[in-house]
């Protein structure tokens, strides 16, 4: 009766299995990560934590963060249509030693953590501060929906 909302979530059917995508230390792919959910969690709920322990980054030495740890979800939805619309509060300071392949990784982590683990999502759209954005640090267009890629995962 003590004890935390994580330990209370304790046995199998009250955790959901899925996976989180991180860059490798080469940052040249994607590795999946192990997470487990509370299956009490809606599409919106679940989209949310999922975005959060992106940020958060790996606890595993052996992968690399996607996203800056300042990143802050500014708002997340899902249209019945199957678009998630994902809006993070960044900066150009925040992405600035971002290259072309880290914001490649940035953008896919992000996608293909939501696209596999919520069935309703079928693209995402990352907004910046709320507006469309040209691009995340300069490289890779923001303009459109992504959907999964898992060429990019080793």
């Amino acid at each position: 009766e003590n004890g935390t909302k994580e330990d209370r979530i304790s046995t199998a059917e009250d955790l959901f299995e899925g996976f989180v995508y991180y860059a490798d230390k080469q940052k040249t792919a994607l590795k999946s990560v192990n997470k487990r959910f509370a299956s009490t969690l809606d599409s919106h709920g679940l989209g949310l934590e999922i975005i959060k322990t992106l940020v958060k980054g790996p606890s595993l030495s052996s992968l690399e963060p996607t996203w800056p740890k300042e990143t802050k979800v500014n708002s997340f939805f899902i249209t019945d249509d199957g678009k998630a619309y994902v809006d993070l509060n960044t900066s150009r300071e925040m992405t600035e030693n971002m290259d072309t392949g880290d914001e490649l990784l940035a953008v896919y982590s992000m996608v293909n953590s939501l696209t596999l683990n919520i069935p309703e999502i079928k693209m995402v759209k990352i907004l910046i501060q709320g507006k469309d954005a040209v691009t995340l640090a300069g490289h890779i267009d923001l303009e459109y929906f992504y959907q999964t890629n898992m060429l990019i995962v080793k």
